[in-house]
């Protein structure tokens, strides 16, 4: 990395040390007592950590693991997070009188760093980690280097992948929001089409500067004539390079609509009451629902791609 590119790192390292909000260090401990010294580290990202407020709510983590075999052993789970990463889980834990809730996502720190470099692929994981996020638990400053890195790395893949979409100059806010646009619809997704905007204001000032931060590293360059209140941008790819890029993301929408309803039905296998827990998300987000009966509930990885095609025709997601 440039120099300025550097500052990148900075500023992650920085968002990482946040303080936590009540209720959170009880959770990612229930996780590590869960688990124990597999664990390498975990972040705290997600709605909880926008909106400041986590009681009721249910707090999303990332858990990264030494290596898979560590964390899971050699059974079924691993094999499946070896192939659909990541698994996901959920805890419930005291605390001061009530219970906080989570759901926690599993990776091993190998498919961290390969997830978030330039060449990945799916966007899933690297668009959501140039989100902030904050680090509730780290081993040792070994590991939180490998975080700081992976996460740095997310934010250039995300704007090295979206960037190029551009024909015209763009600024920090259309940067962010077509980046996240475009990889909401590699899934199925129930929010509203105004979603990425609304994730793009509520830390507009943080984006500006990573987008300012970028084209100093060079990954972007500054507009002629634009003024520091309104700063435009482009990517510096020329029309060959758009269609490439065009193409690419048509690929991903494929795959990774196909990957994510192998993915749902998984995550029934791993999730305890997941079948319940997905389609409340999906009704909380797009009001639509389906009926379960309890053949579905004892057999959640066959009911899987039914339940998802008939949401799917009442526009729960798209």
């Amino acid at each position: 990395m440039s120099e300025p590119l550097e500052e990148i790192r900075n500023l992650v390292a920085e968002e990482l040390d946040q303080d936590l909000l009540p209720g959170v260090s009880a959770a990612a401990q229930a996780v590590r007592r869960r688990h124990g010294a597999c664990i390498a580290a975990i972040l705290f990202y997600g709605s909880c950590l926008r909106d400041g407020q986590e009681e009721g709510r249910l707090i999303d983590f990332y858990v990264f693991a030494d290596s898979l075999s560590d964390f899971h052993g050699r059974g079924l789970h691993a094999m499946l997070n070896a192939l659909l990463p990541p698994n996901v889980y959920y805890i419930e834990a005291p605390f001061e009188g009530r219970k906080v809730r989570s759901k926690y996502a599993v990776m091993s720190l190998r498919q961290l760093q390969r997830q978030t470099r330039a060449q990945a692929f799916q966007s899933t994981l690297w668009a959501r980690l140039s989100q902030p996020g904050v680090l509730v638990f780290a081993r040792d400053e070994g590991v939180r280097a490998q975080i700081v890195e992976a996460l740095s790395n997310a934010i250039a893949t995300t704007a090295r992948q979206t960037a190029p979409l551009f024909g015209e100059p763009f600024s920090a806010r259309e940067l962010w929001t077509r980046a996240l646009r475009e990889s909401y619809r590699t899934e199925f997704r129930s929010e509203g089409a105004g979603r990425p905007g609304e994730l793009y204001d509520a830390g507009a000032p943080r984006y500006d500067r990573v987008t300012a931060l970028l084209a100093a590293g060079g990954l972007l360059e500054k507009a002629p004539h634009s003024a520091p209140s309104a700063m435009l941008y482009l990517s510096g790819h020329e029309g060959q390079a758009r269609a490439r890029l065009k193409a690419r993301w048509a690929r991903r929408r494929l795959a990774g609509k196909t990957l994510q309803i192998l993915k749902l039905g998984k995550a029934t296998l791993t999730f305890a009451n997941g079948l319940d827990y997905i389609l409340y998300k999906i009704e909380k987000h797009s009001g639509q629902t389906v009926k379960v009966t309890d053949w579905q509930r004892r057999h959640p990885l066959l009911a899987a791609p039914s339940l998802a095609w008939r949401l799917y025709r009442r526009g729960a997601f798209r």
